[in-house]
This record gives structure tokens, sequence and C-alpha cells, in this order.
């Protein structure tokens, strides 16, 4: 199965050296398969919309200083005005890149307004917006998303699973992103504690 829509393809190629800071690279091409399973949920949303504005989300993080990415954001943000930064980066970018690739200007309009305020709103402000924020935070429950959280904060498994169960999986926004963050969990605290019951 091919991860990006072949339409996709060469706004990727156009995009991915903005994304080659914090892993966003991987992240982008988890966070666009979890966008389309929260698309089955929700056909009645702008598929395409929600697609390129996860594509291109977290672009404008290639502009901000290598040494206070990692302090820009997370529990202990050191740099708000840097995580709202890294937004209207990602603005800019992205409308560059889908003029670029002969994208509408209400297009554009529809997929830059998701990108900004990603990170620095909570609440959905349409349908798009909020399979997006919940796509976003979903890669966190994904095997490399744990790997990689846990690196980033030098923190344990169980300690990166007790953060998501407690204090990610109430923002979630779709019933369907609930849903599966709760699975996505339970496969990991499985994977974690089975080997206690196989041994006893």
């Amino acid at each position: 199965m091919e991860i990006l829509n072949a339409s996709h393809v060469a706004i990727w190629n156009s995009a991915k050296h903005h994304l080659d800071v914090r892993d966003n690279d991987v992240h982008t091409l988890h966070s666009y398969q979890l966008v389309k399973l929260l698309l089955q949920w929700y056909p009645e949303a702008a598929e395409e919309v929600c697609l390129l504005a996860m594509m291109l989300h977290d672009t404008g993080w290639s502009k901000i200083p290598v040494d206070k990415i990692l302090k820009a954001f997370g529990p202990n943000n050191q740099y708000p005005e840097l995580t709202r930064a890294h937004e209207l980066h990602g603005v800019e970018i992205a409308s560059a890149l889908l003029k670029q690739h002969g994208y509408s200007r209400e297009f554009i309009a529809q997929a830059t307004a998701i990108i900004d305020g990603h990170d620095t709103t909570a609440d959905a402000r349409s349908l798009e917006d909020s399979i997006v924020k919940d796509a976003d935070k979903l890669w966190r429950y994904t095997p490399h998303g744990i790997t990689t959280i846990g690196k980033w904060f030098d923190i344990g498994k169980a300690e990166v699973l007790e953060i998501l169960d407690g204090h990610v999986l109430p923002k979630l926004l779709t019933a369907q992103g609930k849903w599966l963050a709760k699975s996505l969990l339970e496969i990991a605290y499985t994977e974690m504690n089975a080997g206690k019951l196989i041994k006893q």
C-alpha cells in the first residue's frame, strides 16, 4: 500500500526538505495515514484539505533555530513564541508550495487556516481542523511516536504511556480519534506488560 496519494507525491518532494528536523518527516507520513483513517469515519470532510494541511503543517519548524526546537514544545515549553512562529512560517511555506503546484486561492486559504493554530489552539474550528489536530496527536501513540517522545524527553516507555493516557487523550476532539488513541494505548500497554504474565 502506498503511503501518499499519487497526486501528492510531487508536493511531498517539494516539501520534505522542510521536514528533515525533529523527525518531522516520519511524523508527517504517520499523521497523513492517520488522517486517511479518520476520513473513513468522516466522509463529509474535505479530504484534500485535510491531507495537504497535514502534510505541510510542520514545515515551519525548518525556520526555527535547531538548538531551540526541542525546547519549544511539550509540557515544559521554554519558547512558546517559537511554537507560534513555526505555525506562521508553515503558513508561508504551505502557501508558496500549494500555489506552485496549482492549487486555488480558496483551497490554499482553507489548508493554511488549519496550519495556522494547529498547535496553539485547542478547540476545533472546523471538522477538517479537528481531524488534522487529532491525527497530529495520534502519531504520539504509534511505536515511532512513543520511541521518539521517550528520546526527546529522556523518559521511559511507561512514563510516555502515562502522559498519553492522562494528558493527551482528553485533548482529542473526535470520537474516532479517541477510539484510535485508546486502541493504540491498549496495544502498547500489552506489548510492555505481556512478558510479566508469560514469565509467571
